[in-house]
Order: C-alpha cells, then structure tokens, then sequence
C-alpha cells in the first residue's frame, strides 16, 4: 500500500506581480452608440441633457478602464453637474449684459475670473476625485484655493512676464500640486518631480523649432531667395509672386500645425516624468508612453475626423484614451488585498468629506 500523501499546512502565497498593467475593455465602435445619443439629445434640449451625457461618458469610460481585473466608476449626480453648468452660464450672461452697458466692465471680468479659476479648478478635481472610485473605495482631492492659485495663476503669469522660461516651472507646480494633494481611500499620492527634467523636454521643443525654422528659411532662399523680379515679365513675376503667397501660405500653417503638436509632445513626455516619479504610499507607478507615437496618434486623430465630419471623434477619444491607459502600471509593493483592507478600515473610522462641498460640478 502506498503511503498516504502528507499536503503542507499552508500552502506557499502566489508570488507578487512586478506590474499590473492598466487595460482598456472598451471600444470605439460601442462609444459611438453612447456619443451620438448624447449629441443628439444635447442638441433636442438645448444642452440640458448635457450633463447626463457626461455622466454616461464617464461611467463608459471608468467601467471598462481596469486594474487587477477591477473596473473604476464614477459616481456623479447629473442634477449637480447641471446645477454647476446653470450657475456658470448665468455668470456669463450677466457678465456680457454688464459689459454692453459699459465696455470698462470687461477688464473687471477677466480680472473676477482670474481671482475665481483657482477656486474653480481646486473644486471640480475634489468633484472629479470624491465621485471616482475602485473596488468600492474613492478617491479624494485636499488641494487648497491658494496653492491652485499659485500653481495656475501665479506661476503661469510669471512665465509670460520671464518670455516662456519659468513654463517649465509652472508646469512642475502644477504636477506637484495634482498628486501631492490627491489620495485613495486615506493613502496619498506623492511625488518627486524637479524642475531639470521638465526643462529637458521644453529644450527639445526648442530644438525641433530651430530646425523646423531652419528648414523653412533654406526653402525659401532656395526657391526665391536668388530670383531677379526686376527682370522678369509681368505675367512671370505675377506668377513668381502668386508661388510665393502660396509658399508663405504653407510655411505658415505648417507653423500653426507644429505649435499644435506641441501640447502632445509635452504632454506624453510630462505624463512619463509624473508617473514615473509618483507613488502611492509604497506603490509605485510606470508610464512608458512614446511621445513621437502619441503625437501620430492625436494627429491622424485630426486629420480623420476632419474627414468623416466630426463621425470619428469618439473613436479618436477611444484610441488615444487607450493608448494612454495601457501605457500604464501599477508597481505593487505588497498585496493589493492587504492594502484595500486597510484603507476601507480607515475610510470608515474617518469618514467621508462634507458633502456640501462636493455638490455641483463647475465643469473644468
């Protein structure tokens, strides 16, 4: 008789994934079922049906957007989002009535809007944050008006006045400012994020400008830079100018499409540098985004849906919403189970934020 087989008391713990990787379930040509019922009731209601469009999209886009096999949700009430959009569309009304009566009015305006924004901007990201949630656990936003005013007002301004050389500054406060205030359940976000890197990229804008004027500059000296218009005949110089008007035409508007690309190239390179110096109590965060493949993407996003009259727009949000997602990870320290038992425990001794700072949704 064989001997009975003796099984372990405890058997040995699945070994800790070295990432978990943020996926995407969704698809575009699912979103285009929700995109175009939400424009066409937007428009049957004369947008009052804007902020349940809103809330469909994102609850679309948090459920199929997973970690460990767990989708987010959102949590927003329509109502609230439509009580903040009215209060804000009123603040215009007014604000452009008063500026009829009294063009002077206008400066005060933009002087009460500047004095707002940081308010406004520290508000919908508690908004945004409180109604997001993963595996029953929110998020939340702590981020005070005054540290947003000097992060999106202050600083900004002082990029202006120094000719675009502390953007790069205000960029980094900005970050500093959005994680560093923002938690899940009662863990922080943090992050190291200094001022080099982020200059390091600005300096690469820098270059790839110098080269693009270079480019132009050379094609035009070599097309008209040596022409003789004196000697030429009426109809060829009239034709040697309609070839320069038309070659201004296209250096300026490859001008504007290269400043346009811009924003994406910063924005995959900034993305990186954020994640990359962020994490979450021990949890770390890895972005691996190719800021060349993300300005194709945000490109021929443009080009398709010029194309198809707008009908691509919500397979373009869907592609680049994608690629932004599964570009992602999460670094565990320990078990994901352990760490969400502890934060439920402490979110229910703690308690949830006043509620009636969370009720509208200003709409930033």
């Amino acid at each position: 008789m064989n001997a009975p087989v003796t099984l372990p008391a405890f058997a040995a713990p699945a070994a800790q994934p070295d990432e978990l990787r943020f996926e995407f379930s969704g698809s575009g040509g699912a979103y285009f079922k929700i995109w175009i019922v939400n424009l066409l009731l937007s428009i049957l209601t004369l947008g009052i049906y804007s902020a349940w469009a809103k809330v469909r999209r994102e609850r679309y886009f948090m459920g199929n957007t997973l970690l460990d096999g767990s989708a987010f949700d959102y949590h927003a009430d329509p109502v609230r989002i439509l009580k903040g959009r009215l209060l804000v569309m009123a603040a215009i009304v007014v604000a452009n009535i008063a500026a009829e009566f009294n063009p002077l009015l206008n400066l005060a305006v933009m002087l009460l809007f500047a004095v707002l924004l940081p308010w406004m901007i520290s508000r919908a990201l508690r908004f945004r944050a409180h109604n997001t949630s993963w595996r029953g656990l929110r998020f939340g936003f702590d981020g005070l008006t005054w540290e947003a005013a000097k992060a999106w007002v202050l600083w900004p301004v002082a990029g202006v006045l120094s000719l675009g050389l502390l953007f790069p500054v205000a960029l980094a406060k900005q970050r500093r400012y959005l994680f560093n205030h923002l938690r899940f359940g009662q863990a922080e976000f943090e992050i190291d994020l200094p001022v080099g890197p982020v200059y390091r990229v600005f300096g690469r804008v820098a270059l790839l400008a110098l080269v693009l004027f270079g480019a132009l500059a050379v094609g035009g000296y070599v097309l008209f830079g040596s022409v003789d218009m004196a000697g030429m005949s009426v109809a060829a110089g009239q034709e040697r100018q309609a070839m320069i008007g038309m070659a201004v035409t296209v250096a300026v508007l490859a001008l504007y499409v290269g400043i346009a690309l811009v924003a994406p190239y910063v924005s995959a390179h900034l993305a990186n540098l954020s994640f990359n110096r962020a994490n979450l109590q021990n949890h770390g965060f890895f972005s691996d985004m190719v800021p060349g493949r993300y300005v194709w993407i945000v490109l021929s996003n443009w080009l398709l849906t010029a194309l198809t009259l707008g009908l691509f727009r919500p397979f373009a949000v869907v592609r680049l919403w994608r690629y932004r997602v599964e570009h992602l990870a999460l670094l565990p320290a320990g078990t994901l189970t352990d760490f969400m038992a502890v934060q439920a425990e402490e979110a229910r001794v703690i308690g949830e934020e006043a509620a009636d700072l969370l009720d509208v949704d200003l709409g930033f």
